[in-house]
């Protein structure tokens, strides 16, 4: 701003307008503003002050060449109105600097038991990174967290924080070279502006256009890719050997992570691989999947036509399939299954044309049969679900949810909460359910009764069944205060509370 503003207080300073050295703190203000993105990723609040620099230039450029060919006078006529009028220009584009500062400060103490994991996948040439956020105990509920498209794991990065101090276990990861933005193991930060805009037409348009679905579908297709890869691997990486030696796993998936697993929910070979999930949550999750081509209409040609009627229904026809191919919502939905929690946007609650988005969520509640929830904190904006309210406060600013709800006071602790007392809900009702069966006594066929009765009297086999429940205790994190309004509703889910 400094480099900006000497040059446009040069007509008032005597002083400067000797210094020919001025004419170049421009091109320095601008390399200083450009360099922001490459170091700190994509900055909104930066954009305003970096259009203006680069108009600065331009200007300066103009009036040397003006200069060298003799065209321009050192005093002309309204140059200080001018410059008056640029200073008060960068004061308003500097601003948002100022007020959109982001609000995370860099912790002085070293976060323990945080490390990170390559996983390479040769038959892709591809390569992940896992985030493991705590110790991985028997005691400690683990969270398996799909990172959202737009930030990758390092978006949020405070949510997992957040839950391990809680008492979870997180692993995340990030996908190098395919997630849009992400920090490599060096610390470097990577955007692709083409993706960016990819994405940013992919949330707006998805629910109308076929072609901007077709892509939400591939991120989902993706992230399934990424999620049937990893999870038979977590066990050997997280130093388990098997499903059935991790603690119960919460599944937690942003955008299309969160709609690949609200389908794998409902399917059996999921629910047979993974015996200790205990639910999944989707959030900001579109389900575009759920979306189909709507069929083109195409007027037939009849023998009884003339030339110029037929010529003119040749026409129609032409012009009909040159338009863009919309969609809409009649396609498959996730099944009853593992217990569902859609955490949305704010904006899914109202009622004008901003809830299209969300229409495939809330079909899917309202048709499922199964435990379902859904949830939405009043004020909370499309990402602000992850650290952007701390990290990003202008884009926060820029996508609200509802306009007329407060906003919450600490997003990052809210988002956690919700997740938190997620798991510890159906904690509590796992727990219920097996200290039901030992009161009750074991179905037949239930847990080892199977394996026990070929080794052992059915005395044994009860003896065994009746260690499961101890085997497989957990502590269950207390609940978290909510501090943003939270709407709430679900089905097949009694007592249910967040």
């Amino acid at each position: 701003m400094l480099f900006l503003g000497i040059p446009l207080f040069r007509p008032f300073a005597k002083g400067l307008q000797s210094l020919d050295g001025v004419a170049l703190l421009p091109p320095v203000a601008l390399g200083i503003l450009a360099g922001i993105f490459p170091a700190y990723g994509f900055r909104l609040e930066v954009v305003p002050i970096l259009v203006f620099a680069f108009l600065c230039n331009i200007s300066n450029l103009l009036s040397c060449i003006a200069r060298k060919m003799g065209r321009a006078s050192d005093a002309q006529e309204g140059g200080h109105l001018r410059a008056a009028l640029a200073m008060v220009a960068l004061a308003a584009v500097a601003a948002p600097m100022f007020i959109f500062t982001p609000q995370v400060h860099a912790r002085h103490r070293e976060i323990e038991a945080v490390r990170n994991l390559a996983v390479p996948r040769e038959s892709a040439g591809a390569e992940y990174v896992l985030r493991v956020y705590g110790p991985v105990e028997a005691s400690r509920p683990l969270v398996f967290l799909v990172p959202p498209e737009i930030g990758s794991a390092a978006s949020v990065k405070l949510i997992c924080e957040r839950l391990m101090e809680k008492g979870f276990t997180v692993v995340t990861y990030f996908r190098k070279d395919y997630d849009t933005l992400f920090i490599d193991e060096k610390g470097r930060r990577h955007a692709t502006p083409a993706r960016l805009l990819r994405y940013w037409r992919i949330s707006r348009r998805a629910a109308d256009l076929a072609s901007a679905n077709e892509q939400g579908r591939a991120l989902e297709d993706a992230r399934r890719t990424d999620i049937e890869f990893l999870l038979p691997r977590l066990p050997a990486l997280l130093g388990a050997a098997g499903h059935g030696d991790l603690p119960p796993i919460l599944f937690v998936g942003y955008g299309a992570g969160g709609s690949a697993l609200a389908y794998m929910a409902g399917e059996n070979g999921f629910l047979d691989s993974h015996s200790n999930a205990l639910g999944v949550i989707a959030v900001e999750s579109r389900l575009w999947s759920s979306f189909q081509n709507i069929p083109r209409t195409i007027e037939p040609l009849t023998d009884d036509m003339d030339t110029i009627l037929r010529l003119q229904t040749n026409a129609a026809n032409w012009l009909n399939d040159r338009r863009r191919q919309q969609v809409n919502r009649a396609g498959s939905l996730p099944e009853s299954g593992l217990p569902v929690l859609y955490l949305v946007s704010g904006r899914a609650l109202d009622t004008g044309r901003r809830q299209r988005a969300y229409q495939a969520v809330l079909d899917a509640f309202r048709s499922n049969y199964g435990p379902v929830a859904f949830a939405a904190v009043k004020s909370a904006g499309p990402l602000d679900y992850q650290d952007y309210p701390l990290t990003q406060p202008a884009l926060s600013f820029f996508l609200r949810g509802l306009r007329s709800a407060g906003r919450s006071e600490s997003p990052a602790d809210d988002t956690a909460g919700i997740i938190g007392n997620f798991a510890a809900f159906l904690l509590e009702r796992r727990q219920a359910e097996q200290g039901q069966l030992a009161e009750n006594g074991l179905p037949e066929g239930y847990g080892y009764t199977v394996e026990a009765e070929e080794t052992g009297t059915a005395e044994e086999a009860e003896e065994t069944a009746q260690e499961i429940p101890a085997r497989q205790e957990v502590n269950i994190p207390p609940r978290s205060i909510i501090r943003g309004a939270l709407h709430v509703e679900s089905r097949g889910l009694p007592a249910f509370q967040l």
